[in-house]
């Protein structure tokens, strides 16, 4: 199934019950807009889900607010926009949101969400090389054989090249980002991440879900405004391809992940898999 959702939810969000709560998430450069299957629309800070909103075909609103893993009773969050009358206050929205990206900052603290998220908000025009779809793209394989089924594994950021290769396609590159040289996982991270990407790759029905996703989820983002520039039509190729973000903070940074990259990149012809675009990202922040 794809990511989808019905004409009633797109306009609840352009101009009727969800408007005021759209202007209260465009506004804040800190929260992304997902689409999801099942007629979802989830909210994301720091890669975790503060709302979700729902609409039947009645063009009933269901609003699910912040999970209870994040807050106690006492900590909850004042405002509850799963009483719809909040949702006409644009102030209320800004307070729930103010206080539910409080609690999760402090349940989940990490540099990567936030150079994750910046990487989406930077790339979401069709005048950029590259346009960000969607992030944490998973494939459902609920529908999939079991003998068919792959590892599961959640991808950073969907990343469309809006200019196309030399066969006159659009590549669409399952990014995966690592910042420093710090994280948990290390070198076998990469490696794993690597073969897992290869085994999307390999799956066609992988591939179908993605493409499917792929164009519902830009149609709609285009629809909402959230993808600006000049539209262009995709020819999508058939797989996609891997694409490594490697966030450095300094020199000492830039050295070890460019020794992970050829790694990453040794292995990938290891297995066979075609040498993932390797991108370099400067993390500091230089005042001009």
């Amino acid at each position: 199934m794809s990511r989808i959702i019905i004409d009633e939810h797109i306009e609840a969000y352009k101009s009727r019950q969800l408007k005021k709560l759209f202007d209260g998430i465009q506004e804040d450069p800190e929260l992304s807009l997902e689409i999801r299957r099942n007629n979802e629309v989830m909210v994301y800070y720091h890669k975790d889900k503060i709302l979700t909103s729902k609409v039947d075909t009645h063009g009933n609103i269901k609003i699910e607010i912040l999970d209870k893993k994040y807050y106690n009773e006492k900590s909850k969050p004042s405002v509850d926009l799963s009483d719809n009358n909040n949702l006409k206050s644009l102030t209320l929205i800004r307070q729930y949101f103010r206080e539910a990206k409080k609690l999760v900052y402090v349940y989940k603290i990490g540099t990567e969400f936030t150079i994750q998220q910046n990487i989406a908000l930077g790339n979401q025009s069709f005048d950029n090389r590259y346009l960000v779809v969607d992030m944490e793209w998973q494939f459902s394989q609920s529908e999939v054989p079991k003998d068919e089924r792959i590892n599961k594994t959640r991808i950073d950021l969907i990343v469309i090249d809006t200019q196309p290769n030399n066969e006159g396609d659009n590549d669409i590159y399952l990014a995966e980002l690592k910042v420093g040289t710090s994280a948990k996982d290390g070198f076998s991270g990469i490696i794993d991440h690597v073969d897992k990407t290869y085994e999307i790759i390999n799956q066609r029905n992988a591939c179908k879900s993605l493409i499917e996703d792929v164009i519902s989820i830009v149609a709609q983002k285009v629809s909402l405004g959230i993808i600006e520039g000049i539209p262009k039509i995709f020819n999508f190729a058939s797989k996609p391809k891997m694409m490594l973000i490697l966030a450095y903070r300094g020199k000492m940074e830039n050295e070890k992940l460019s020794k992970e990259r050829e790694k990453a990149k040794e292995h990938a012809k290891k297995i066979g898999m075609e040498e993932p675009l390797c991108i370099m990202y400067n993390a500091l922040i230089t005042l001009k």
